[in-house]
């Protein structure tokens, strides 16, 4: 029997005097109160049945709904509290009725007894068991985690899609490949088919959605193992016979022509076959295809095209080439079997093998909550016993939008005692991609104990109600499938203010259908929803018009634009909305149910970071700045393309210069992201480039600044989880494919008062006063994309299962294939249903016909005209041949009447803008800041402390803390204005091939100081490898020929200076490896260091002044020490410098030194690492005495430190100094909040 075909009679829900026991189910149609209803049975269940908050079972889909039903449960529980305590109940119809039923003289309970309860259900309310499904089986999960064998500690992923893959990966290694090198011609139908893992990955995906649908290989055959070899054997003999006969087929064919039908083998056709067995005999495959054109030449072809009293042409060919087309189908057939063997394999093994590595790992994805808590209720029974008694009683809300898994669960648990009350409305069963099943729905009622529907709508006015039941009543099976009826539904008594329309131009109805123009003057389907979007935006822009002059208004209040909605399908309609919108002057927002990874800014995210992890790539460079994100225009990227490989050396310097600062720019990016994460990268990247500055300048700039901010908080909160720079691609790579999950969904771009664009998936639950329905004529319904891969029919049979149905014949595929577009179009209807109950006071529809494929077929047949002219036929024949124009108009016109009107389409009218609403006269402007504004609490290093002196000589605006890079020549690597020149004649240029010439700026001292940390500097042969890793890890700008000397020049460089003493006794070269540490990372609190303070101090000690700004940093202090090495048993700080000074050693040499010290403020860096290693080794030797263990620091500016170079009797480029014991003890109070 069908699980539909015997609906039980519903009755009208009294939610006061209702049972409280067994299994209900409650259709709730729009607007009849779902909510209100659920908090009375809530209370009622907390009274009547003496139940706690935790014990009452409150199950919903989403956290927003949740917190919403937590939040009214809770509001209702305070008002009843209220009202028990005072005896007033304040005219609330709930409270009037519950002391009238379950409190009244007749009731089970007295009102001081109802009080306690409801004031010990307040009391436990954060105990409350208001959840999600996945909340209530992680919940029922860890309670007896033995059950379901899952592990007491585990990782929750919202995603398993890697996990999958690897699985998929691993499958087609072990058992495809074996297969594909036993049959190569399998291996070639593979390749051909475009088949790999992530075709086993697609089709594990859509099983795990589906767990509990029947897997159907009834029409799978056993392969062949004789078909390949027997279509080599007739592919050889036809190619044979072709290249002997092929001139007297030619002959044969031209005599025979006038027998031949002129249409299917006219001459030109007969030549084409001709060629065509040519070139697939030249191709060599002979389990290929045969090509269209060459079946012309098969004997069954022929035979058909002979016209009636002709001969047939007669050649031996034609035979083999029928031969060989069956040949060829049966390989085709034997290498389909083959997929499908593995397949069905695959499908067996893959859910048991995914789920055993999950339990290895210690990783549950949001779906597997659900199937464990499945299996554990089957295989104990005792688990459901112990919920049970947990959880005396549910209500599960929207239980239209449930899957057969999820009922299963929890029929499992309360079926058939209950109380369970499953409350939803099956005519908004529109989630089907999210694999909700409204099948189940239908077999659930057919089980219940009793069935209500809810039959008074609160929402909308006494017109729009009378309308939609009109609308929905005209057609006895509206809803398609059987078993789905239409409840008629009365107004509710609910006050509401008043519409008023004083500018309408005519007497018409508050449901007003507009009809397209048929016959002669019907419309492309493009023409037609662009004239629907300008009629509903001149419509609006009039309803503007009018709630500004005072005469469209609701009540007292002009109507604004957030009370309007226009409701479309897609993203794509909705772009067209809002375009057309504008035209107008009316802004609007959009709130779609799509994913943010389908945005075309996803993609150009996706090609950005591609660019940052490999900056010296120009392909991925210019495809990221191929984007309107950074405002390049053609000509750059060209001019940087010229700029790739040998023709680089033809381009001006200043298009090769202008290439090379944005491979240095992002190379300083991926450095960012590497070392302080993505969302200082991101935030620099954005800034700098200032990319909401440009595209706000834009039409949709508010969308897709939105849309770039929430792509880039969701990579943040992946790269949090997972850090680094290649995983973060391949993850967002996969959601671009996948789409995400709830958090990926589209956000509002603006909280302003807007016209509201919403898809009907998204508006569900809403209401707006008025609604605009332009695109509900669209009649396409999508078919089954296309695979060359044999794949599965989703259907549901007769009983309502869900059927996954491999290898279907050809009449199997058609009833699948029926059935597939019935359910499709069903569930159009359902959308229609949300689409025009949305509205309170007002909705306009669009209707008639438009051309598709110069037919008017596809809109005739729309479920909107099914639901006004489908009475008395089955929608099958509908889908066939639907009603001509006249019938259809026809029917559309009797509709009319009363709060229905129907009407031509407005003409289109020219754009009139609409002025501005706010008051232009009033500009304001925020004060300038004239003092910089420091958090109580921060982060704070060298770099941002002297980050004033900086901006004082660059006229810059200061940088917030935590994006100024670590201390690698943060504020000096680029040259002073001048170099020290001497008395003497001034130096010759160096040689080109010396370090002196290497490039200049950040890039290049990040470069230097990457390669004296991967330098061994004991092992002169690591020195070239070292060179090779900098400039791959820091890339630095440089021209061909100079870019081809730096790897030379950088090994000099380290040799130069590991050779150089630099204090008496102590060269690098000598060091042990062992007492050397690069790279010291320290953080220490510096809860009240006055700065003024710390700059007397510098002076009192005979150390340069430095700009530091006024007041108290109260934080922490933070830094990296390049390297700290250890000679005759204390330890030296080293901090590598690659400042361009000069080309003589005078310009390195300790005067020269100084003043750099002093102008880039180093002593203070130097002070500021001595304190560090201080403490370092303070807490580390048992006997560490600042005299006896610190050297000091050395300061190499490293372009003049050579073996040779002195200058004053001292090396060139060492800057040595230790500070005195008083100074860093001092600095180490200070640091600590006391007085230096």
């Amino acid at each position: 029997m069908s699980a539909v075909s015997q609906p039980q009679q519903a009755l009208e829900l009294d939610v006061f005097a209702c049972p409280l026991d067994g299994v209900n189910q409650i259709e709730a149609s729009a607007g009849t109160g779902k909510t209100w209803n659920i908090c009375a049975l809530y209370v009622r269940l907390l009274l009547e049945k003496d139940l706690g908050a935790d014990q009452i079972l409150v199950v919903t889909f989403t956290k927003a709904a949740t917190a919403e039903l937590h939040e009214r449960i809770r509001g209702r529980l305070a008002q009843l509290a209220h009202a028990l305590d005072t005896g007033e109940d304040g005219g609330d119809p709930f409270i009037e009725r519950l002391l009238e039923t379950t409190l009244g003289e007749d009731g089970a309970l007295d009102p001081e007894t109802a009080a306690k309860r409801i004031r010990r259900a307040l009391r436990a309310f954060d105990q409350a068991a208001i959840h999600t499904i996945h909340a209530f089986c992680q919940r029922a999960l860890q309670e007896a985690p033995f059950a379901a064998a899952m592990p007491f500690a585990f990782d929750m992923e919202a995603d398993d899609a890697s996990l999958r893959f690897e699985l998929a990966a691993d499958f087609w290694r072990t058992r495809v490949e074996p297969a594909a090198a036993r049959w190569p011609g399998f291996a070639t139908w593979l390749v051909e088919s475009g088949a790999g893992p992530a075709a086993l990955d697609t089709q594990l995906a859509r099983r795990l959605k589906k767990p509990l649908a029947a897997l159907r290989w009834d029409g799978v055959t056993q392969p062949d193992e004789s078909a390949e070899a027997a279509a080599g054997e007739c592919f050889a003999e036809a190619g044979r016979m072709w290249a002997a006969e092929r001139d007297a087929i030619d002959a044969l064919l031209r005599v025979a022509q006038p027998a031949l039908n002129q249409r299917s083998h006219k001459p030109e056709a007969v030549a084409d076959a001709l060629a065509a067995w040519t070139a697939h005999f030249a191709q060599g495959d002979a389990t290929a295809a045969l090509p269209k054109a060459a079946l012309k030449l098969t004997r069954t072809a022929l035979v058909k095209a002979t016209k009636k009293g002709g001969a047939t042409p007669e050649h031996a060919f034609f035979d083999v080439a029928d031969a060989l087309e069956a040949a060829v189908a049966a390989a085709e057939a034997a290498q389909r079997a083959r997929w499908l063997a593995l397949i069905a394999e695959w499908l067996d093994m893959a859910p048991g093998e995914l789920a055993e590595r999950k339990r290895t790992r210690r990783v549950v994805s949001f779906d597997d909550l659900l199937a464990n808590l499945y299996h554990a209720l089957h295989a104990h029974p005792w688990l459901a016993e112990t919920l049970r008694a947990r959880y005396p009683a549910a209500l599960i809300d929207e239980f239209q939008d449930t899957d057969p898994l999820q009922f299963a669960i929890f029929d499992r648990i309360f079926a058939p005692g209950g109380p369970l009350f499953l409350v939803g409305d099956p005519k908004q069963a529109i989630y089907s991609f999210r694999a909700a099943d409204l099948h189940t729905y239908l077999a659930a009622r057919a089980r219940a104990s009793a069935c209500y529907t809810l039959a008074v709508n609160q929402r909308s006015t006494p017109a729009i109600v009378d309308a939609c039941n009109r609308f929905f009543m005209s057609n006895p099976r509206a809803f398609v499938l059987d078993g789905l009826d239409y409840y008629a539904v009365r107004a509710g008594t609910r006050v509401r203010a008043p519409f008023v329309d004083a500018t309408d131009p005519g007497p018409a109805g508050d449901f007003r259908v507009w009809a397209l123009p048929g016959g002669e003057g019907t419309l492309l389907k493009r023409d037609a929803q662009a004239q629907a979007a300008q009629a509903c935006a001149a419509e609006i822009a009039r309803l503007m018009r009018g709630a500004r002059e005072g005469c469209v208004r609701l009540g007292e209040t002009p109507l604004s634009p957030g009370d309007i909605a226009v409701l479309v399908q897609t993203h794509r309609q909705g772009s067209l909305v809002k375009r057309v919108l504008a035209t107008w002057g009316i802004g609007s927002v959009e709130l779609a149910q799509a994913s943010v990874f389908s945005t075309g800014d996803a993609e150009q995210l996706e090609r950005v970071l591609a660019a940052i992890d490999a900056p010296g790539d120009l392909r991925r460079l210019r495809a990221a700045l191929a984007s309107d994100w950074f405002g390049l225009d053609a000509g750059a990227l060209w001019r940087m393309e010229q700029g790739d490989g040998d023709a680089q050396r033809e381009a001006s310097a200043a298009d090769s210069a202008d290439a090379m600062s944005w491979v240095e720019r992002f190379s300083r990016y991926r450095l960012l992201w590497r070392e302080r994460g993505f969302a200082v990268m991101w935030r620099t990247l954005t800034r700098e480039l200032r990319i909401a500055e440009r595209l706000m300048a834009g039409a949709d700039g508010e969308r897709r600044v939105t849309d770039i901010n929430h792509l880039a908080e969701l990579t943040q909160a992946r790269a949090s989880a997972q850090p680094g720079i290649a995983p973060t691609l391949r993850w967002l790579a996969a959601q671009r494919l996948d789409g995400g999950g709830e958090e990926a969904q589209l956000r509002l771009e603006s909280d302003r008062n807007l016209v509201q664009i919403v898809t009907v998936h998204k508006s569900k639950g809403l209401e707006y006063a008025i609604v605009f329905c332009p695109f509900l004529n669209d009649g396409g319904l999508r078919e089954p994309p296309a695979s060359a891969l044999p794949d599965a029919r989703e259907y549901h049979d007769e009983a309502g299962d869900a059927v996954l149905h491999y290898g279907c014949d050809d009449e199997a595929a058609e009833h699948a294939a029926r059935q597939a577009l019935r359910e499709q179009a069903a569930e159009r209807a359902r959308l229609v249903y949300v689409a025009l109950t949305r509205a309170v006071y007002r909705c306009y529809v669009v209707a008639g016909p438009y051309l598709s494929s110069r037919s008017t077929r596809e809109s005739r047949r729309s479920v909107l005209n099914w639901l006004v002219a489908g009475a008395g036929q089955s929608f099958d024949a509908w889908l066939d041949e639907p009603p001509d124009e006249a019938a259809l108009d026809a029917a559309w016109q009797a509709l009319a009447g009363g709060p229905v009107s129907v009407a031509p389409l407005p003409a289109p009218a020219r754009p009139e803008r609409l002025a501005a609403g706010h008051d232009a006269s009033q500009t304001l402007a925020a004060r300038h800041a004239t003092r910089v504004l420091r958090d109580a609490w921060r982060m704070a290093s060298f770099s941002s402390l002297t980050a004033s002196m900086a901006r004082e000589e660059a006229g810059v605006a200061a940088v917030p803390d935590d994006e100024l890079r670590p201390d690698h020549d943060a504020l000096a690597a680029v040259a002073p204005d001048g170099e020290w020149l001497l008395a003497e004649a001034v130096a010759p240029e160096p040689p080109d091939d010396d370090i002196l010439v290497f490039p200049r700026g950040a890039a290049a001292g990040e470069c230097l100081h990457r390669l004296f940390e991967l330098s061994r500097f004991t092992e002169p042969e690591s020195w070239p490898r070292a060179a090779l890793g900098a400039l791959h890890d820091r890339p630095v700008e440089a021209v061909p020929e100079l870019a081809a000397r730096l790897p030379a020049m950088m090994v000099q460089l380290v040799d130069d200076v590991v050779r150089t003493e630099l204090v008496p006794g102590m060269r690098l070269a000598d060091l042990d490896p062992a007492k050397r540490l690069d790279e010291m990372g320290f953080l220490f609190p510096a809860p009240a260091l006055d700065l003024m303070a710390l700059r007397r101090l510098l002076v009192a000690h005979g150390y340069p002044d430095v700009a530091l700004e006024a007041g108290m940093l109260a934080g922490f202090i933070k830094g990296f020490i390049d390297m700290i090495v250890e000679h005759d048993g204390r330890f030296w700080i080293v901090d590598w410098k690659s400042n361009h000074l000069g080309t003589t050693p005078d310009a390195y040499g300790p005067r020269a030194l100084d003043v750099a010290m002093a102008d880039h403020a180093y002593h203070l860096q130097a002070l500021l690492y001595t304190v560090a290693l201080h403490r370092y080794l303070r807490g580390r030797l048992p006997d560490y005495d600042y005299d006896t263990h610190i050297a000091g620091y050395l300061y190499l500016f490293v372009r003049g430190v050579r073996p040779d170079w002195r200058s004053g009797g001292e090396p060139a480029g060492v800057h040595a100094r230790r500070p005195e014991r008083a100074l860093v003890d001092a600095l180490d109070r200070m640091m600590e909040g006391g007085r230096a």
